[in-house]
C-alpha cells in the first residue's frame, strides 16, 4: 500500500511537471529582415517593444504604492467624522471601514430615550449615506458621558 501511494504521488508530480509549452502553430509569426519572431501584442506596449510588467497598488493592495496616491480610506473616514460633527450636540467616535462596509460611532450629549436614540441613528445614517453613497453604513449613537 505504501509503494502504491508513493507511485501515485510520483505520477502526480510528473504530470504537474509535464512540458506545457505552446507549439509554434498557436502563435502568429512575423518576419522582419529575415528573422522570425512571435507576435504577442498582449505582453508588449505600443510605444516600445519591451515587456510591460508593471504592477501598481491599485491592481494588488499588497504591493507598496509608489504612485503617491493614497489607497486607504482615510478621506472617507474624515468625511464621515465631519458629517457627525456637523450635527449639533454630536461628537464623532470610532469609524471603521472594511471593504464596502463602514461602522460609525457617534456620541450625543445628555440622556436619551430608546426612541430618541433610534431617531438620531436614522438621521445620521441618512446624512452619511448622502455624503458617502458607496458604503453600507451602520451607525451607533451612544450617550456621551464626558
Amino acid at each position: 500500500m505504501k509503494k502504491l501511494s508513493i507511485f501515485l504521488l510520483m505520477l502526480a508530480f510528473m504530470a504537474g511537471c509535464a512540458n506545457n509549452q505552446a507549439t509554434e502553430s498557436e502563435y502568429d509569426h512575423e518576419t522582419q529582415d529575415g528573422v522570425s519572431f512571435i507576435n504577442n501584442d498582449l505582453d508588449r506596449t505600443e510605444d516600445n517593444d519591451t515587456l510591460d510588467r508593471t504592477m501598481s497598488g491599485e491592481q494588488n493592495p499588497n504591493f507598496i504604492n509608489f504612485d503617491g496616491k493614497r489607497l486607504d480610506n482615510q478621506d472617507d473616514i474624515d468625511q464621515a467624522r465631519k458629517v457627525v460633527a456637523a450635527h449639533e450636540g454630536y461628537r464623532p467616535g470610532a469609524v471603521w471601514v472594511n471593504g464596502e462596509d463602514m461602522w460609525v460611532t457617534a456620541y450625543r450629549q445628555g440622556n436619551m430615550t430608546h426612541q430618541e436614540k433610534i431617531d438620531s441613528q436614522a438621521q445620521l445614517h441618512k446624512d452619511l449615506i448622502k455624503a458617502l453613497p458607496t458604503y453600507h453604513i451602520e451607525v451607533k449613537v451612544q450617550e456621551d458621558r464626558t
